[in-house]
């Protein structure tokens, strides 16, 4: 159970553009008394969206640096990455599921916060059952980039083409997930 809930945490950073867009959906005006008057209409939600950023922002930088140490110390096993194909957050369900909120959320209305906040967790567990998790855009303005191959994740600072061995590669398997970490090796 503990390991689902940190890898809600983990996908929770793909939510910083909708929280910043329903924040903006909802000022009357770029001033600081709009932005003032928007966070006292409901001061709950906002530092509840607060500190879930912060506290996923945190889970995710810890994760990210620590993959990168124990890619530094531990041994690898060879992996064939000559199919890798490179997998983006899908843009269009991400748009889709912005616009949801974006649209429906009224800061001042507890039904619509409720139901965005139910959807929001909907989302997140389909994401991590399904273990598609790893593919948010947090990861990639980390400058990460995902690949599947054969059923297989892997997550790496690498392009493609500028993999070191380009026809094999060593990385370190994530627990005993499908998703494997190359970290940038340092010759």
């Amino acid at each position: 159970m503990l390991s689902k809930i940190f890898k809600i945490l983990l996908f929770l950073p793909s939510y910083y553009p909708v929280f910043i867009m329903v924040f903006l959906s909802n000022l009357h005006d770029l001033s600081l008394a709009s932005v003032r008057a928007l966070i006292y209409t409901n001061p709950v939600l906002w530092a509840g969206i607060g500190a879930i950023a912060v506290l996923s922002l945190v889970v995710s930088e810890w994760w990210l640096s620590s993959m990168e140490v124990e890619f530094e110390k531990s041994s690898k096993d060879p992996i064939d990455i000559s199919t890798w194909k490179l997998e983006s957050p899908n843009a269009t369900n991400f748009l889709v599921l912005c616009t949801v909120p974006i649209l429906t959320l009224k800061p001042e209305s507890n039904p619509t916060v409720a139901m965005n906040l139910l959807i929001m967790l909907m989302v997140s567990v389909y994401a991590v059952w399904n273990n598609v998790g790893y593919y948010n855009f947090w990861l990639m303005f980390e400058g990460y980039h995902t690949y599947t191959f054969n059923g297989k994740v892997v997550i790496s600072k690498y392009k493609k083409e500028d993999l070191p061995f380009h026809n094999a590669e060593k990385a370190i398997q994530i627990g005993t997930t499908n998703v494997y970490f190359i970290g940038k090796s340092k010759d």
